[in-house]
Formats: C-alpha cells, sequence, structure tokens
C-alpha cells in the first residue's frame, strides 16, 4: 500500500462538551489523522475542558487523557489544542478509537475538530 503524504483535512460539524464525558470523534476502521482541535468558550465566564483519546474498546480514564482541565477563556479567542500539547505533526488515531472530551460547564466549549479518514 502506498503511504499518502498530502491529506486534507475534513471539518466536523461543530459540537458543544457537556458536563459529562461525550464523544467528539471517532476513527474510521483504517484510522484517522487530527490535524486540529479547537475549543472555542462562548461565553464570558472561564471554562475548562478535558479531552481523551480513548483506543477502540476503552473508555475514557486517566490514563488516556490528552489534557486536563485545559483553560478555555472567555475572549472567545480558540485554543489550539494539538498546538499548545506540541504536535507538530497530526495525531495519528488507531481504528475505530475516539476523542471525548467533558467541560466544567455545560454548553459553553464549543469545539471545532478536522480530520482525515484513513479509509
Amino acid at each position: 500500500m502506498a503511504t499518502p503524504t498530502n491529506f486534507t483535512p475534513v471539518a466536523l460539524d461543530p459540537l458543544q462538551l457537556g458536563t459529562s464525558v461525550g464523544d467528539i470523534y471517532a476513527a474510521g476502521a483504517a484510522g484517522a489523522f487530527v490535524h486540529y482541535i479547537l475549543l472555542i468558550n462562548d461565553t464570558t465566564t472561564p471554562v475548562t475542558a478535558t479531552l481523551y483519546y480513548v483506543p477502540s474498546g476503552g473508555s475514557a480514564g486517566d490514563d488516556n487523557i490528552l489534557c486536563k482541565d485545559i483553560a478555555v477563556p472567555s475572549d472567545g479567542l480558540p485554543v489550539n489544542v494539538l498546538a499548545a500539547l506540541g504536535f507538530a505533526q497530526p495525531l495519528t488515531m488507531e481504528a475505530s478509537s475516539k476523542i471525548r472530551g467533558v467541560a466544567s460547564v455545560a454548553a459553553q466549549v464549543t469545539v471545532q475538530l478536522g480530520a482525515t479518514d484513513l479509509a
């Protein structure tokens, strides 16, 4: 199989995080590249968010945290999670793995994510 070198991320529909862990993105059967994850606070009060990279069949927990209680400021500017974590390349996801997330306050953090399924 040839290894592709150029991927165009597809922006997924934005969603808002709740106060219980919920799915943000699920990789396809061949895996995926996540190019960006943006968190935007759409209110005037500060909020935090926690994101997880959950392997297929796993569950969100301390052993698979991408970021814990990352501050999402009330200025409306997006927080680029992958850049904040020092990712210079896209996050490579295994087949059927998930990105999941939770916020300290429901319906205040909007998530924008761009990914490429490897199917």
